[in-house]
């Protein structure tokens, strides 16, 4: 059984995330399939894939050498299209972004990009940035103040801020907040994660020099968008990203609040680790993002 083609079985179950589609796909029986994995399995001498009636995964071994087949597959591929004189971009990257940038920016980009690069596959996981657990395992990250590390190439797209706003309807009926110390007098809205339940404290640079609030929370949310949906309904003061409430700011929807006190600029990056930087799907799907305008603010 030739090894080259059970690692290309082995990569397309793992991110079709089964046998059987990865089966149709490379056009082979599920039987067939399952028998490439084992045979990588017996000659590894560590089981790949953990299987039950429900579902798959990898195990700690197999995600180690998952990562290092991709990798050789990927530079077998450019190695060949070296030799054909062509660097046609093909193949599967996985993006990730949190969910209010992805579903803004990232979404719709899709179409434009399959038409301009039909042979590239996109795994597209929208979450919060707490909900990468392992970033290694993506291509193509989006972030926000948070550069890369020092083995991910980092691409700053632009800088955005966090600024408190509120509606003009919530603000007619509870006053606005002259200060931040005033918000404890007010509802707000925050950003919550599932480690940090009713939200952060919200953070100002006051006597230039950075202050952490406390701002009592009637409704805590893990999405950008969502906040400012909520603002917009007038259910409290926001701190909220500026590049997600563009539109709302500039159409008075939202009023900012406290300008002079506005956060410094966060960088708005692409992050992809060095590792995958020779693939030509990952560059070009890096590249298409990079000229896009992302009106940050």
């Amino acid at each position: 059984m030739d090894r080259l083609t059970s690692l290309e079985v082995f990569v397309e179950v793992v991110e079709r995330g089964s046998f059987s589609r990865a089966a149709e796909f490379l056009g082979i029986s599920a039987t067939m399939a399952s028998t490439h994995v084992t045979r990588l399995e017996q000659r590894v001498g560590k089981r790949l894939l953990e299987r039950t009636t429900r579902r798959m995964d990898l195990t700690r071994e197999g995600r180690a050498y998952f990562e290092e087949v991709r990798r050789l597959l990927a530079g077998i591929r450019a190695a060949e299209e070296a030799v054909r004189g062509t660097t046609t971009p093909r193949g599967r990257v996985t993006i990730a972004a949190p969910s209010s940038l992805g579903r803004q920016y990232v979404l719709p980009q899709i179409k434009p990009f399959r038409d301009r690069f039909p042979e590239v596959s996109l795994d597209v996981s929208l979450g919060d940035r707490w909900a990468v657990v392992r970033p290694d395992d993506v291509d193509v990250m989006l972030r926000v103040g948070e550069p890369g590390s020092a083995d991910s190439a980092t691409y700053v797209l632009g800088h955005t801020r966090l600024i408190a706003v509120a509606s003009p309807d919530y603000l007619a009926r509870r006053g606005t907040p002259e200060t931040p110390a005033n918000l404890v007098q007010h509802d707000c809205i925050a950003y919550g994660a599932p480690e940090r339940p009713g939200g952060h404290r919200w953070r100002f640079i006051e006597d230039g020099r950075p202050q952490w609030r406390s701002a009592p929370a009637v409704l805590s949310l893990n999405d950008g968008r969502a906040i400012t949906a909520a603002a917009c309904a007038g259910v409290g003061v926001a701190l909220n990203l500026e590049m997600l409430m563009t539109e709302e700011l500039a159409d008075r929807r939202l009023v900012t609040l406290f300008p002079e006190l506005e956060s410094e600029p966060l960088p708005v990056c692409l992050t992809s680790p060095v590792k995958r930087g020779a693939s030509p799907a990952v560059q070009a799907t890096i590249d298409f993002l990079r000229a896009l305008d992302w009106n940050l603010s």
